[in-house]
């Protein structure tokens, strides 16, 4: 009922005085990881799901593809259109201490069954819905290596961009170059994570790949990528807003200038951002950083050719979509 009133409301408003005006649904997103507390953000009505850690335990490809296909379904009759998930990391084994807990949010360890198993849970999401859930796999290029949470600071992982390849990014490949369009994800969900060594020189770290343009746009490059791209491939920043980048863009936490975070973030390649608790120090709360920044988007894009060509790529893929 909420979602349905919702997509009435924008409804209303391309119609209301405006004859040129076309209505655009909305994107109605959210993470549904399994295994009830904490890792769901709808806890009942739904069906009970394993955990992804459980379903890769069965080493059966139907089984996840028969949990995605229950979760695409529930989904689509809600009327949600945007899964944030599946996560594609790959477990570090053994855990660093001190690493990022991913806890049972991950299919496993072997970077080739976490694609299998990967693939399968898409394929499900998208036959259970019709094809009307867009999956966005996360967390891009990978978190599995981190060594530290993501929560509460920019974590790094001491990999470089050669390693990635054959364990961290093994799963995306898996999901976006499938001749079955239904195993490809629709989308990437791009974390808040810095590689050191990642172009070789192992004294030199990224910043956030999320707001790194030239580290973002060398693993976008990539063959396996590169025609999932061309073909409307879409990339979101993980939140824009969380502790970790305020921490790392000041680490007093006194300053945070929200509207340069999302024009770097969206520079950068990332065609959604992401918002949660997206204030600013000036701001007093995260609508009015939320307006201040579309308005400075706007602006830019009737000032600078380059960025409202940037804008109009991103907007037709999301139109697409």
């Amino acid at each position: 009922t909420l979602i349905s009133g919702l997509q009435q409301v924008e409804y209303a408003s391309s119609v209301s005085g405006n004859r040129y005006k076309q209505f655009i649904p909305l994107l109605i997103g959210l993470a549904q990881d399994g295994d009830g507390y904490p890792h769901d953000q709808i806890l009942s009505g739904l069906t009970p799901l394993p955990s992804q850690m459980a379903l890769g335990a069965t080493w059966k490809t139907e089984d996840s593809q028969m949990a995605g296909f229950a979760l695409g379904s529930d989904l689509a009759a809600l009327g949600v259109n945007l899964l944030i998930g599946p996560s594609l990391d790959v477990l570090d084994s053994p855990i660093q201490e001190g690493g990022d807990d991913l806890n049972v949010r991950s299919f496993g360890g072997d970077p080739f069954w976490v694609g299998e198993m990967g693939r399968s849970f898409i394929k499900g999401i998208h036959e259970g819905s019709a094809g009307r859930v867009s999956v966005f796999s996360k967390s891009f290029p990978g978190r599995g290596a981190a060594d530290r949470s993501l929560d509460l600071e920019v974590a790094t992982v001491r990999k470089s961009l050669e390693q990635l390849k054959q364990i961290e990014l093994a799963p995306f490949f898996a999901v976006t170059n499938n001749p079955d369009s239904k195993e490809n994800t629709d989308g990437l969900f791009v974390s808040h994570i810095r590689y050191q060594g990642f172009q070789g020189n192992i004294r030199a770290t990224t910043k956030p790949v999320s707001l790194d343009s030239s580290a973002l746009i060398q693993i976008m490059a990539l063959p396996e990528f590169a025609i999932w791209r061309e073909s409307g491939g879409l990339i979101m920043s993980d939140s824009l807003g969380s502790q970790a980048l305020r921490r790392f863009s000041d680490p007093s936490l006194q300053t945070f200038d929200a509207i340069q975070t999302a024009r770097s973030a969206f520079m950068a390649g990332n065609d959604l951002l992401y918002v949660d608790s997206f204030s600013g120090t000036v701001d007093e709360n995260s609508f009015d950083a939320i307006t201040s920044t579309l308005e400075f988007f706007k602006q830019r894009y009737n000032l600078d050719p380059a960025f409202a060509d940037r804008v109009n790529q991103s907007v037709l893929m999301i139109l697409l979509l």
